[in-house]
């Protein structure tokens, strides 16, 4: 698009027909019912549901459902045939383990008396020196470094805002490091697991609560919510900071990934529930398990960005620009809009005239006729001498002037 320094352009004065505005009625408070539908509409939970919505969030989620089903599964297989030996020989380490993925993913791997989707056997004999392990590698590369990138794009949409303008390399290489990390923080939640589950039962012990099976159990559950919160919300802040590249207030990044963690960490703890309600279903049968996880997917995609709707609506109310552009970007952005000002008054006026010329006949018209070409060659030049986002930009750097004028920019580009 081209762009405009502080000489160029139709100035008001040289353009025989003014363009005419208007501005938008005030809005009227309404009475009654549709008094009432306005104040609904106009609390923040029902605009950030209308924002996520308006931003195809359901169909995004849908997408990112996809992917993030073979990212988990390659990325089970790629885990246990390169590092499984680590947990074969230790059936308490395995239960752990495998805690702590179902509690991420409720009920996908089977072990012990726990049912699953994937049962542990087959992830404890996988072997990384075999060609499941190659593939299972190249699938880890292929998706869930991929869905870490269709991650970027979602949460990018919903606060309107393009790609990242970055290395494609750069930003794979990127991706896959918060690939391992999140592999790492799965680990990280066994060991927390373990360590706090036999505190917990050390402390029940001391108080004389050992065989207090309700208070433990609701202590467990307590203790394995507020973990889950935790890391929930850190990956939601990761995933919204980190991996978007979005500049979000601490204090709105915060508020707005506890409450996205907060329905993460209940849709965990109820995930069972909801892969059970499906596998109950006579109708999907054998592939009631995967079904569950896919909804279960589906709902944890869907969060994610509700979450991220939630902030991107704060932060324009609070007229936040999620784009944090340079001074020089934003000059340049601000130069653009006023050659699409400009432009769209040359168009106005063209047309003014060409109603007038319709409406007259004889004398008048010719002179209207001319009057027009003389318009639209003076446009035409005006369009020629506007200086294109790169000369523009080069301008900025040889003057240091945030917004050059014409003979800054012929100067420093030869124009």
């Amino acid at each position: 698009m081209a762009l405009v320094g502080r000489d160029q352009g139709v100035r008001d004065d040289e353009v025989t027909t003014e363009a005419s505005g208007a501005k938008a009625d005030p809005e009227v408070q309404a009475t009654g019912i549709a008094g009432l539908v306005q104040k609904v509409f106009a609390w923040r939970p029902v605009r950030v549901f209308l924002h996520y919505a308006n931003d195809n969030g359901p169909l995004i989620a849908s997408g990112m459902t996809y992917q993030a089903i073979f990212a988990l599964f390659a990325s089970l297989w790629l885990a246990f045939s390169v590092a499984g030996f680590v947990v074969r020989g230790d059936p308490a380490l395995q239960a752990a383990v495998f805690g702590a993925i179902n509690r991420f993913v409720p009920s996908l791997i089977a072990y012990g008396s726990v049912d699953g989707a994937i049962p542990a056997k087959t992830l404890l004999n996988s072997d990384a020196l075999s060609w499941s392990g190659l593939v299972s590698l190249v699938g880890v590369l292929l998706t869930a470094v991929g869905f870490l990138g269709t991650l970027r794009t979602a949460v990018r949409i919903m606060f309107d805002l393009p790609n990242q303008a970055a290395n494609i390399l750069i930003l794979k290489l990127k991706d896959l490091g918060l690939t391992v990390a999140f592999g790492a923080v799965v680990l990280l939640t066994a060991v927390i697991s373990v360590v706090s589950n036999t505190v917990l039962d050390l402390v029940l012990s001391v108080l004389g609560l050992g065989h207090a099976t309700v208070l433990q159990q609701l202590a467990t559950s307590t203790v394995t919510f507020a973990v889950l919160l935790l890391i929930d919300s850190a990956l939601l802040m990761g995933a919204f900071r980190i991996l978007s590249g979005i500049p979000i207030p601490f204090r709105r990044l915060l508020v707005g990934s506890v409450i996205g963690g907060t329905a993460l960490a209940v849709l965990q703890t109820l995930g069972t529930a909801l892969l059970g309600g499906a596998s109950s279903n006579p109708v999907v049968g054998v592939f009631a398990t995967l079904i569950g996880v896919l909804l279960y997917f589906n709902f944890v995609c869907q969060v994610i960005l509700i979450s991220a709707s939630w902030v991107a609506v704060g932060m324009t109310d609070a007229g936040i620009d999620p784009g944090s552009l340079s001074p020089e970007q934003k000059q340049q952005d601000r130069a653009e809009q006023i050659e699409d000002a400009r432009r769209l008054v040359a168009k106005a006026n063209q047309e003014a005239l060409q109603d007038r010329i319709r409406a007259s006949s004889g004398l008048a018209r010719w002179r209207l006729v001319r009057e027009l070409q003389r318009e639209v060659r003076a446009e035409a030049r005006r369009r020629k001498d506007v200086p294109t986002a790169t000369e523009y930009a080069e301008a900025q750097r040889e003057t240091g002037d945030l917004d050059p004028d014409a003979r800054q920019v012929e100067r420093t580009t030869g124009r």
